[in-house]
């Protein structure tokens, strides 16, 4: 079976590549820097200024989705070692299960 820090570890392996994948991804271009319109520079400004808050947004959000993974990961990786715990636990049980079962047979061959 594969170790416990498997999970983690391929986890944090596709966080980090999503994360470089969405650093790789360009904003696309909006028709009002395409275009200048002939207007004074306190136009322009705010035209840089909605693009730049734009860009500020866009960026909130791939947080936010960033965060979502992340807790979803820690989550998933919380019920494997659950899952691990009770895989010992069971085979706990078994092995004790497995003694009481040589116990009687003693006590029934002494009988």
């Amino acid at each position: 079976s594969l170790p416990s820090s498997f999970f983690p570890i391929f986890f944090f392996l596709v966080f980090i590549n999503f994360i470089y994948k969405m650093s790789r991804k360009t904003t696309p271009i909006t028709s009002a820097t395409s275009t200048p319109l002939p207007s004074p520079a306190g136009g322009q400004r705010s035209i840089q200024t909605m693009i730049q808050q734009e860009k500020e947004k866009e960026k909130t959000a791939e947080l936010q989705i960033m965060m979502q993974m992340l807790q979803n990961i820690q989550g998933k990786t919380d019920k494997i070692e659950n899952m691990e715990k009770n895989i010992e636990n069971i085979g706990k049980n078994i092995e004790d299960t497995g003694k009481k079962v040589e116990n009687i047979e003693k006590k029934t061959e002494n009988i």
